[in-house]
């Protein structure tokens, strides 16, 4: 085994822990977490079970006596060429991270987890992709140094201040809340920062705004397995809010952005946080049962769309009542059942890799041409892409709705581009942004 084959096997070892050990070891091969993993569309290879083996022959090569005397016999073993490795990086970016499949198994395994740690096992042999190698890189220091992320930043406070028709009382500490958005909304989605902005002005809460960015995603290291960006950007993110003081952080980013900060920060940190996090749509739900405003009703054919990682962490309800209020055209998506829902496709950093995001990639100075692998895998991997949001669109025209709403950057993006796909039936927009003119105090 060469050195840097080996330093990539001591890596996920790194990762290996009695919950990930149960994850390598205890599952059967249902098959039962196949039919709810949105990239099975796009190919029987990639149902979640094949997808961790990727990094269970890692394991049982390293980790047990028979991996190591019979090896392949077992299913054990290092990539040994182009080939293999092509093979692992498809499996790895054919996943979003939904937690579908922890939701179905029997046995509690979270395919999406060795999935993740495959994802870093690449990373150190060169497959990450270009962009999100240089968006974590980049996090893990302070953007706002980048004077075209500055202005993107500058633009938005302008904006905000036009929306709010008052100065924007930035980074102001003892503020009750402080609301945290993202790059990556400014440049998909900047009418949710300034709808958000709007709302929290008009009902008068005591709120403040960082007057530099704090990260493309607050934990896109996450993406590609690199723990040291994620803790970093995170650590930057805490101090920052420790600073003003808030005792609430409002998040209009439902998607890595809610997870990271809400369950993986205290851990990647080493701190216990003292302030609630919440995203938008809990925190309005609260002042809404608090009768703080009543909704003004409207017809429209409008359904919910639930960000993985806001569903995963219990936030169903307070999103739905709130548009059942808003509108007596209400319906559910058809496989929005429970725990489950069907992902947009653009999760886990693939939506990121899209062609159309050729701002992003200018803010970061990356040039729209990627050469060798990357070129191949980019081209596959946005054509899975594309038929994962067509099947997501087929739901939302099967059940009527004319608008989708929801509460994460990265599924509007994958839902809009679905739809256009589909012959443009619906549009999605961000909960703050439907609500805006239809709040009433």
């Amino acid at each position: 085994m060469n050195e840097e084959l080996n330093s990539a096997v001591n890596e996920t070892l790194s990762e290996l822990n009695p919950v990930t050990l149960h994850y390598f070891e205890s599952c059967v091969s249902c098959g039962l977490c196949t039919p709810h993993c949105p990239y099975i569309v796009a190919g029987p290879e990639y149902e979640p079970v094949n997808k961790a083996e990727e990094l269970r022959k890692v394991w049982r090569k390293r980790l047990t006596a028979v991996g190591y005397v019979l090896g392949s016999i077992v299913n054990a073993g290092y990539p040994k060429d182009e080939d293999d490795l092509k093979r692992m990086t498809y499996m790895a970016y054919r996943c979003v991270n939904c937690g579908n499949c922890l939701n179905t198994c029997p046995f509690g395994i979270y395919s999406g987890e060795l999935i993740k740690i495959l994802r870093g096992f690449l990373s150190t042999l060169g497959r990450a992709p270009t962009i999100l190698k240089r968006l974590s890189d980049i996090e893990s220091g302070d953007i706002s140094e980048s004077g075209v992320t500055m202005d993107l930043w500058n633009s938005i406070i302008e904006k905000v201040r036009g929306g709010i028709g008052k100065e924007l009382s930035s980074d102001r500490e003892g503020a009750e809340v402080l609301y945290l958005p993202t790059v990556l909304e400014a440049i998909l989605t900047p009418e949710t920062i300034i709808s958000t902005s709007r709302i929290l002005d008009t009902l008068g809460i005591d709120w403040t705004f960082p007057s530099k960015p704090l990260g493309f995603e607050f934990g896109i290291g996450s993406f590609i397995g690199d723990r040291e960006s994620e803790r970093k950007t995170l650590e930057r993110v805490h101090s920052y809010v420790k600073r003003i003081g808030a005792r609430k952080v409002l998040l209009s980013h439902g998607g890595t952005t809610y997870e990271e900060m809400r369950f993986h920060m205290p851990s990647l940190i080493g701190e216990k946080v003292n302030y609630e996090i919440m995203h938008v749509a809990e925190y309005l739900y609260d002042l809404y049962r608090a009768r703080k405003f009543e909704i003004e009703a409207r017809e429209v054919k409008v359904a919910w769309h639930d960000p993985c990682k806001l569903r995963n962490s219990g936030v169903k309800r307070e999103p739905r009542e709130i548009l059942k209020a808003s509108s007596k055209g209400y319906r559910e998506l058809p496989k929005s059942q429970g725990v489950f829902s069907r992902c947009c496709g653009g999760g886990f950093g693939i939506a990121l890799l899209s062609e159309d995001l050729k701002e992003l990639k200018r803010l970061i100075g990356l040039s729209s041409e990627v050469e060798g692998w990357e070129a191949d895998f980019i081209r596959d991997l946005l054509k899975d892409y594309e038929i994962v949001m067509r099947e997501k669109s087929k739901e939302v025209i099967q059940s009527g709705a004319e608008v989708v709403v929801t509460g994460c950057p990265t599924c509007i993006f994958s839902l809009n581009k679905g739809s256009e796909l589909t012959g443009g039936a619906f549009r999605a927009v961000h909960i703050s942004h439907y609500l805006l003119d239809k709040i009433k105090v």
